[in-house]
């Protein structure tokens, strides 16, 4: 029995031992940026069906000191149904990693194998056949470099500063994406339509949704922000620099519960199981500056449905500035959206 395993992203920190950490020195949470991140892959269509194009865009920033550096992004082609479903299997594939270095764009697309829906294994006829495709990503402070198979890290593609030497976790990160096809079942990406802080809704220009964000992400400086026509946008800093000790301010995207595409029915669970079943989403909080009071929130539950209360509360930075913040909206299927707004910490 072939099981499907939901898609989504993963920074391939694995390889570079960021994960084993065991015992030793406090870490950064996740949500607080402060090197360089991606933070989602956006897929237009993420369940596709054979034959479908599939455009994929990705939401990454530099937030390191360096922030203006160049950075480089790579894509790999597909790759198709490997052994047992695991990312892994692709990595000997030369024809998935081996025109990743041409690329250097925020965006790529493939077109879903014709073929890739494999006979259905199991005996269960609730059991839907289905196929995989993995899509691979890499961005770097320095230049692409093919390694050679058989090193110390598995991953083919590495990252090599001016001297040559590869590049740790903070100027390197590589991941995939899975786009998943079943016949006759699709899914929707989630739908945000606004941003509110403290209640209020911003101005539409005062924030991004999907792809207006390029300009506000990427290792662009954050612009400043004119407190005097765009109040709404400023907060005083905070000597405990992002600590719960500082002043809540209240944010969260703006979704709307009623639009079916934030309702989805995970139908291929709802197959296998013979009643109802909700896709799981939830919102990843993210900023270069300050810190959260929960920086992960859930947003709609599988069997409990809708929860009103996704939003978390930011806590304002010591240093004065501008500073980004980002909302990014996953369902249990691949579906993502985001949305960011630039704030001023004065």
């Amino acid at each position: 029995m072939r099981v499907a395993i939901p898609g989504g992203v993963l920074r391939l920190v694995a390889f570079f031992s960021l994960f084993l950490l065991g015992c030793g020195p406090d870490f950064d949470p996740p949500s607080e940026l402060h090197s360089l991140r991606v933070l989602a892959v956006h897929k237009d269509v993420p369940y596709a069906q054979p034959g479908d194009t599939v455009n994929l865009q990705m939401l990454w920033e530099d937030a390191s000191l360096k922030v203006g550096r160049r950075v480089r992004v790579a894509w790999s082609g597909p790759c198709f149904d490997p052994a047992g479903d695991l990312y892994y299997g692709c990595f000997s594939d030369p024809s998935v990693f081996g025109g990743m270095l041409t690329l250097d764009q925020d965006t790529t697309s493939f077109t879903m194998a014709k073929d890739v829906i494999k006979p259905n294994v199991s005996t269960d006829p609730k059991n839907a056949p289905y196929g995989v495709a993995y899509v691979f990503f890499a961005i770097c402070a320095g230049d692409f470099a093919l390694l050679p198979p058989g090193g110390s890290v598995s991953f083919p593609i590495g990252c090599k500063g001016a001297d040559g030497t590869l590049l740790g976790a903070d100027d390197f990160v590589a991941g995939y994406t899975s786009v998943y096809s079943f016949q006759s079942f699709s899914n929707n990406n989630p739908v945000i339509s606004g941003f509110e802080l403290n209640g209020q809704a911003l101005d539409a220009t005062d924030f991004c949704l999907g792809d207006q964000c390029t300009a506000l992400a990427g290792s662009v400086p954050a612009g400043e922000v004119m407190c005097d026509s765009k109040a709404a946008l400023c907060v005083p800093t905070c000597a405990d620099d992002g600590d719960p000790k500082c002043t809540g301010y209240r944010i969260r995207p703006i979704i709307d519960k009623t639009n079916a595409a934030n309702q989805d029915e995970d139908s291929v669970s709802a197959k296998l199981l013979g009643r109802h079943v909700g896709e799981q989403m939830w919102i990843n909080y993210y900023t270069d500056a300050g810190g959260f009071k929960s920086a992960v929130r859930l947003l709609n539950d599988a069997t409990a449905g809708w929860n009103d209360d996704y939003g978390t509360e930011l806590y304002a930075p010591k240093a004065a500035g501008p500073f980004r913040v980002w909302a990014v909206v996953h369902d249990n299927r691949g579906g993502v959206a985001w949305s960011g707004v630039t704030l001023q910490a004065q």
